[in-house]
């Protein structure tokens, strides 16, 4: 039998098709509530459930709604069976009737088994579980980063900024028949500098909580940036508005004075990846007024300034991230290959974004 899980085609349609950011933690929140007897009394109940753990904003209230419709209530065996329970709280949460929809002879789907790798295997040093696909598409625990690490070194290669510097090795033929022609005979070809690339670009991921879906876009990010073939690609962190201080690694360690920084690594691009506030769903004028300070800040050495979204522009709307798209010097594009392209073209000079 096709192992089922409890809720998987709507979770999976809000993620990948209505743009909610949810992740696997939403998943099993709601996967604890349910062991612990919350929403089990009616679909009424379920839907106040769902509505509190995994919608952020009034539209997506209204989205989750209008897809809950299609969705059958469950019975108290698949329940039982989902949670790995011997039967739910019948009161569905305290002081609540439970409505019975259990059909006779229902049996319901097994239980997935769950083997946790070596705790080392995981990049924040957790354990992290191994479940084996079910042959269901897509399945929801299996990483799946907006791109992938290949789009993301052609990308990079787009970036481009070829001048020649370094020792005097390619032949210039025009110059080299230009000098034979005047002096009627050739002492020594005319040798230039090899182009090089020298486009430089600094990166910096927010790895702040609303970014947790989006957490294993860092490490490709990373090794992109060394096969991008840049005069210089360094990547930085920051928890939810840039600042002061930046940090080399993705768990916040290893901070760096951003001071320190722009010394360093002057005259060079700068490209931001972050969610803007947008996956809260806040109007945050703080978060909007520090962003402009922080760019404000950097705009004598690192410019111009491309914006990677990784939600959707319809999740934008009320939000810190439709008033920071619209500052001077930022162009904001949806994290996506097209939209990572337009990024890259807007720090080339073509603003397409």
């Amino acid at each position: 039998m096709e192992t089922e899980f409890p809720l998987e085609e709507l979770f999976l349609h809000l993620v990948h098709r209505r743009g909610f950011a949810l992740t696997v933690r939403d998943y099993q929140d709601a996967l604890r509530a349910l062991r612990l007897g919350y929403g089990t009394g009616s679909r009424d109940l379920l839907l106040r459930l769902l509505e509190v753990l995994w919608a952020r904003n009034e539209e997506e209230i209204r989205d989750l709604n209008l897809v809950f419709r299609g969705i059958p209530f469950p019975t108290i065996k698949e329940i039982a069976a989902w949670t790995g329970t011997e039967k739910p709280d019948p009161g569905g949460g305290p002081g609540r009737p439970r409505e019975e929809h259990q059909g006779a002879g229902e049996t319901a789907p097994p239980v997935p088994q769950l083997q946790f790798a070596d705790p080392r295997q995981g990049g924040i040093g957790l354990p992290r579980a191994q479940v084996g696909p079910s042959g269901r598409e897509p399945f929801i625990l299996q990483p799946r980063p907006p791109m992938s690490q290949r789009a993301m070194i052609v990308t990079w290669r787009r970036f481009r900024r070829a001048l020649r510097t370094g020792p005097k090795v390619e032949l210039d033929m025009a110059a080299t028949v230009l000098e034979q022609s005047r002096r009627g005979i050739l002492t020594a070809p005319v040798l230039v500098p090899a182009r090089r690339n020298l486009a430089r670009l600094i990166v910096l991921v927010d790895a702040g909580p609303a970014m947790a879906a989006w957490r294993t876009l860092s490490p490709a990010i990373a090794e992109s940036l060394l096969e991008g073939h840049l005069g210089l690609g360094m990547l930085y962190f920051f928890h939810e508005i840039p600042g002061e201080r930046l940090y080399e690694r993705d768990n916040l360690t290893h901070p760096v004075r951003l001071d320190h920084l722009l010394e360093r690594h002057g005259a060079s691009s700068l490209l931001i990846v972050s969610d803007a506030g947008a996956a809260q769903g806040l109007r945050d004028q703080e978060r909007i007024g520090e962003t402009r300070r922080f760019l404000e800040q950097v705009a004598d050495l690192w410019r111009p300034v491309a914006w990677a979204n990784p939600l959707p522009r319809k999740r934008w709307k009320g939000t810190p991230a439709e008033r920071i798209a619209l500052l001077p010097h930022v162009a904001m594009t949806e994290l996506s290959e097209d939209g990572l392209v337009k990024a890259i073209d807007v720090l080339r000079g073509h603003r397409s974004a």
